[in-house]
């Protein structure tokens, strides 16, 4: 565990160099499957609170799941579909980078982008809706508190301009491809990824 939260805190400061460490470590796969791991449960135990808390989606989602019975249901599948997500965006940005001449292993790239596609979201989505959201529901408020357009901000421009950013650095490290092939390649792959989550979380 203490191999996680190294890459963890090498990923904020300094992505290139980790990417690299991840890729020369046997077990940066394990590193990258547990930071994963350990991340969709607690995104999992955010939305339990949620419903016990009596919150539904302010968003009505795709399946046809009842408002009130959805945070239950997605306390089970949140990990399962987040794995399924992730795993579904290396194997692509892996296949895409070998295509294009990369040399890294899907074992690097799979360690390496676990991190650098959930460290983001740790601020901008885990934290706020972890710590700050069950006081504002059990107060009877439905949204955060500041405007909407900060609120677009921190679930969306902020999290993913990150992302794409040490996402294309540490594939850039790893396959030892220039980053403008390399960016073109995390967004694609990130499509698929997105519309899966859109689907199942909320």
């Amino acid at each position: 565990m203490n191999r996680v939260f190294h890459y963890f805190a090498g990923f904020l400061v300094r992505p290139g160099r980790t990417a690299e460490e991840i890729a020369r470590d046997p077990r940066g796969v394990w590193a990258g499957f547990w930071w994963a791991l350990l991340f969709f449960l607690a995104y999992a135990i955010t939305v339990l609170i949620y419903y016990l808390l009596g919150h539904q989606p302010v968003s009505r989602p795709f399946l046809p799941i009842p408002l009130e019975s959805w945070y239950l249901v997605q306390t089970f599948t949140t990990i399962p579909v987040g794995l399924a997500g992730a795993t579904t965006y290396t194997g692509l940005v892996y296949l895409m980078c070998r295509a294009a001449g990369g040399r890294g292993s899907y074992e690097a790239t799979f360690g390496s982008q676990m991190f650098t596609t959930i460290v983001p979201w740790i601020f901008f989505t885990l934290l706020p809706e972890l710590i700050l959201a069950p006081f504002l529901i059990a107060a009877g408020h439905t949204a955060m508190l500041w405007p909407e357009w900060i609120e677009v901000i921190r679930q969306f421009v902020a999290p993913i301009g990150w992302v794409l950013t040490i996402s294309t650095i540490a594939l850039n490290r790893i396959h030892a491809l220039q980053w403008w092939k390399t960016l073109p390649f995390t967004i694609i792959a990130l499509v698929p990824m997105a519309g899966i989550m859109a689907v199942f979380i909320r």
